[in-house]
């Protein structure tokens, strides 16, 4: 039978953590640590295959650790059922799903009983009101399947706006701006750090811009932590950040 609920998911630790796929002949993740405890926010980054998203997969329980270990509140997330991990730690990830109905059932999903006032609050985190304001049926207007109707900004933003409705105590953004140009990008990363500001959030991501915002820094390589710390000292010191960085500003400036 499953461990009873915690009261409280913090402090959420994950200690000497491994973790591999189903099949796999080496580990995704391998001796990771982190913790987190209210309002802390953390930036993972590293190259693609690092284990970035590995380590969104196992905080959300579709992964379980190898070895090591994951507690929420003191208690083993893997004695604890899936769901109710889950109802702690929330997903807001570059293929969220938008359904074929309105803005507002679409907010809905998070909250069934939300009301207007929660929903426009929810949108005006995510900078998206004055658009849906300004749309002729409102909360009312239907997206098109997959969010058609939507730029791939603004699905972003309203998948945002349905994860900070959910108001989960920690919050797992999995690379939300993957498919952006990259002003929309950077716009988007920036406004994600503004609404999730005194809420313990990971974000996972391929970009560097913004995370002067964050508590500390993850740089994953083959799975493991190469180097971690505030932003402004791991770009400040000769290691793989500062790397990353010099090869993004080399691609902004090619104008790719």
């Amino acid at each position: 039978s499953p461990a009873e609920e915690p009261a409280a998911p913090f402090p959420l630790e994950v200690r000497g953590l491994s973790a591999r796929y189903p099949g796999a002949a080496r580990d995704a993740l391998s001796s990771l640590d982190l913790t987190l405890t209210p309002g802390r926010r953390i930036a993972v980054v590293g190259p693609s295959g690092s284990g970035k998203t590995t380590l969104a997969q196992v905080l959300l329980r579709f992964l379980d650790a190898s070895s090591g270990a994951y507690r929420l509140g003191g208690v083993e997330a893997a004695a604890l059922e899936s769901d109710t991990v889950r109802r702690s730690v929330g997903l807001c990830a570059q293929d969220a799903h938008v359904f074929d109905s309105t803005i507002r059932e679409n907010l809905r999903l998070a909250r069934p009983g939300a009301t207007d006032p929660e929903l426009r609050d929810a949108l005006s985190r995510a900078r998206l009101l004055e658009w849906a304001a300004a749309l002729p049926q409102g909360l009312d207007t239907p997206v098109g399947e997959h969010g058609a109707r939507l730029s791939g900004g603004q699905r972003q933003r309203l998948a945002l706006a349905r994860a900070l409705l959910a108001d989960f105590p920690v919050l797992v953004l999995d690379e939300p701006a993957e498919h952006l140009d990259l002003p929309t990008a950077d716009a988007l990363t920036a406004d994600l750090l503004d609404a999730t500001r005194g809420r313990a959030t990971v974000l996972i991501t391929h970009r560097l811009t913004g995370l002067e915002a964050v508590d500390e820094v993850l740089v994953l390589d083959a799975g493991r932590v190469v180097q971690r710390g505030p932003y402004a000292e791991l770009a400040a010191e000769d290691g793989p950040l500062r790397r990353m960085l010099e090869r993004e500003r080399e691609t902004v400036g090619a104008g790719v």
